[in-house]
């Protein structure tokens, strides 16, 4: 190697130091705003890149620090971006609430050109992209459409009975497994309009597809690294949201429903009828109007599949494995099941005898707490159009947010903040009482996020998440057994909060409310 060359890579490996410390020592020059040391992620590099942690948990930590307990902001850093993580549950109501306009963006970006189908989901959209498709189909989702997808989840809940009760009187199950083909055969026909059956055949294509769109590898971790971290070198690498295969397996489907449907002419209250009604709308059937359209369909389509079927199952199995841990809980939870049958004689409950099922309400929320699957909200400073000044903190700090500055709020940390709930890891569902909801601030308790930007499908994940629990208590009690692992790890490439392993537990068939035999 010549002297030459030896002086060119000399000088570019310290103008990379140079850049590098310059720009991990901007939380020094702001001695107002406390702050983290100035590394990658707040940690150790090689801890990411060997996945022993995550942003999501170590964001946790950070929130955690006895140093920061009085601090409503914190200086830290992603990949490389100075960001900072909010604390104060009134600033959070200002960024999400208030000042939505300033914050209507995510950092997170996909790259349009090699990753079209994520780029165009609600959960990406810049704020243009955002209104069009929230406008379009929170409709989807009001209390009326919600009673008429009931009988959907009911008819899959039922299956899950049925297949429960083929497995004997005692046995052993990985509880994620049976929860993540409910929700899927639940999400296969409340959002594309068609019966899978996950729960008796697991290799069902639906079923295989699925789980891929929730399924973190090596690959997909480094993707969803660039994706949400630095977003301008998404297009350089390729990375990508979702699995190619299954992309393309779900926008055929799609586009196989709704020909069938059009053709039919039979309507089902879902996003296959909206999509439908939407394109009737359209200037005429030329391609260049449908084909963009249906893109844009497609893009949302697998978001909502996506989102539905991993959360759902996830908060479930926590569920089960919390019952599973507080027999006492377990036990006066399905009492009210029980009470709910009785009353309706052992036929299907009503939507309102299932919607005031107190008790059921109150033990999603408090697992919702302790297991926020999505531990992290993201969002960036800057108007939806034009530039926009700095974004003052005062009273609560001395700064001003620069445009283009990453915010998060780690919703993990808030939810084990023991100023907003004592005893935070104990599980305790009478927290959500409603007597001691109206007690707490809102700003403390995040699981589908707050504001204009809230998930707009979590009305319908809760639904199915309680409607599914219902149906594996009704006739079944579930216990810690030899190969339960009390407290679970999470799997650090994920970027949700999701299970490493699987989480088994015993499942003891005692018939409780079958064939209306309710005491």
């Amino acid at each position: 190697m010549s002297l030459e060359l030896l002086l060119f890579l000399a000088a570019w490996l310290f103008l990379i130091i140079c850049l590098y410390k310059i720009n991990f020592s901007y939380w020094r020059k702001y001695k107002n705003v406390p702050s983290v040391r100035g590394q990658i992620f707040c940690t150790n590099f090689m801890d990411i890149l060997r996945f022993k942690t995550n942003f999501g948990l170590k964001l946790k930590e950070i929130y955690a620090e006895p140093k920061f307990a009085q601090q409503p902001v914190v200086g830290i850093y992603g990949l490389y971006k100075p960001s900072l993580l909010l604390r104060d549950p009134e600033l959070i109501k200002s960024v999400l609430i208030r000042d939505f306009d300033r914050f209507c963006n995510r950092f997170a970006k996909p790259d349009p050109h090699t990753d079209a189908v994520a780029a165009n989901m609600i959960f990406f959209g810049d704020y243009i992209l955002w209104k069009e498709m929230r406008t379009k189909f929170s409709p989807m989702f009001t209390s009326g459409k919600l009673r008429s997808m009931y009988p959907l989840l009911l008819a899959v809940g039922d299956n899950m009975t049925e297949h429960l009760k083929k497995q004997g009187e005692v046995f052993d199950l990985e509880v994620k497994d049976l929860c993540a083909r409910y929700t899927t055969d639940v999400i296969a026909s409340t959002i594309f309009g068609f019966s899978s059956n996950s729960l008796e055949n697991p290799g069902e294509q639906m079923n295989i597809e699925t789980r891929k769109l929730a399924t973190f590898d090596l690959q997909r971790a480094l993707s969803m690294m660039l994706i949400f971290f630095a977003p301008k070198l998404v297009g350089f690498f390729g990375a990508k949201f979702f699995d190619k295969d299954s992309t393309a397996f779900l926008k055929g489907s799609l586009r196989h429903i709704i020909k069938n449907r059009e053709e039919s002419g039979t309507v089902r209250n879902d996003l296959i009828d909206i999509v439908i009604k939407l394109k009737q709308e359209l200037p005429s059937n030329e391609t260049k109007y449908v084909s963009p359209f249906m893109e844009m369909m497609d893009s949302q389509a697998i978001v909502f599949l996506a989102a539905g079927f991993e959360t759902s199952a996830t908060t479930m199995s926590f569920a089960l494995l919390e019952l599973a841990k507080h027999m006492e809980i377990q036990e006066k939870l399905r009492k009210e099941i029980a009470q709910a049958f009785k009353e309706t004689k052992g036929a299907q409950l009503s939507y309102e005898t299932f919607n005031a099922m107190e008790y059921l309400d109150m033990v999603v929320s408090e697992t919702l707490r302790m297991y926020p699957v999505i531990p992290v909200l993201e969002r960036k400073y800057g108007k939806a159009e034009g530039p926009t000044n700095p974004y003052s903190l005062m009273p609560y700090c001395d700064y001003a947010i620069p445009e283009g500055m990453p915010v998060y709020i780690s919703v993990y940390g808030l939810h084990y903040d023991s100023k907003y709930w004592p005893d935070p890891t104990k599980f305790q569902p009478e927290r959500f009482s409603s007597a001691n909801k109206s007690l707490r601030n809102p700003m403390v308790y995040l699981p589908f996020g707050n504001g204009p930007h809230n998930c707009v499908g979590y009305r319908l994940g809760q639904m199915q998440t309680k409607c599914g629990l219902m149906h594996v208590l009704k006739n079944h009690y579930v216990r810690v057994g030899d190969r339960t692992t009390p407290q679970p790890d999470f799997d650090p490439k994920a970027f949700v909060l999701q299970l490493k392993g699987g989480v088994y537990l015993e499942f003891v068939q005692d018939n409780m409310c079958a064939n209306g035999n309710v005491e």
